[in-house]
């Protein structure tokens, strides 16, 4: 692990080398911990540039995360929970059901969590059906949200992939976006920040004046979207 000195302050950060990379890129999440992408060809001494480059960026990004809220605390999945959906937050009812493995549904003003009859079910069985739930209907409807944008910003052939994305809600690949899908807990305007944000990469890869100008067409009011997922980020969890 390096470390990179702004005055009193030390910023723990690695580098991930990739022949796919053209230019070196910063990122860094919740854990504080700062993320280089350097092509292959590009020297430490290069990646030294950029941070200095950089160093204000550093500076608010890490003292952003810092002032993030905390985490829910962890749930039980028991009735009288609520679970966070576009933005909202539903009531959960939990009930036994003659079902191999719990199941969660929705309809529209509250959430059910059947679990199996004839045995205990763990927070761990139970999770893990809520998750699947969200990732189920992000699949089935985050990729639409950026058909508008799509034709706005005049792409074709463009690919929209939900999955788990470790440091960030959504990356930008060749031909593609992918979308964490823990945004479908997000309100829907935050969710079209993302998808606006990761589709300008198509016309500016860095996020230089003219890519924000480019999202700021998308999105007009992308800086309080954008403080938004900063700031309560942490609480789009399951």
């Amino acid at each position: 692990m390096r470390e990179y000195h702004i005055g009193q302050t030390v910023v723990p950060y690695e580098v991930e080398w990739s022949p796919d990379r053209s230019t070196i890129g910063l990122s860094m999440d919740s854990s504080m911990e700062l993320v280089v992408r350097a092509p292959v060809e590009a020297s430490i001494e290069d990646v030294g540039d950029v941070l200095e480059e950089k160093k204000q960026w550093i500076l608010e990004t890490l003292y952003g995360l810092a002032e993030q809220e905390d985490p829910p605390l962890d749930k039980e999945y028991l009735s009288g929970e609520k679970l966070l959906y576009n933005g909202r937050r539903y009531r959960l009812k939990v009930y036994e059901d003659d079902v191999p493995e719990p199941k969660l549904d929705f309809d529209g003003t509250r959430f059910e969590l059947r679990v199996p009859n004839d045995s205990p079910v763990s927070v761990r069985r139970k999770r893990q059906a809520v998750t699947d739930w969200y990732v189920e209907k992000a699949t089935e409807t985050l990729p639409s949200r950026a058909d508008r944008y799509i034709d706005k910003l005049g792409l074709a052939d463009v690919d929209i992939r939900v999955q788990a994305l470790q440091r960030r809600w959504g990356e930008y690949r060749p031909g593609e976006v992918v979308l964490h899908w823990r945004l479908i807990l997000a309100p829907r305007k935050i969710q079209d920040y993302v998808v606006a944000h990761e589709l300008a990469h198509f016309r500016h890869e860095e996020h230089s004046d003219a890519f924000w100008n480019t999202v700021g067409t998308l999105v007009p009011d992308y800086r309080d979207r954008r403080e938004w997922l900063r700031v309560n980020g942490n609480t789009l969890a399951v």
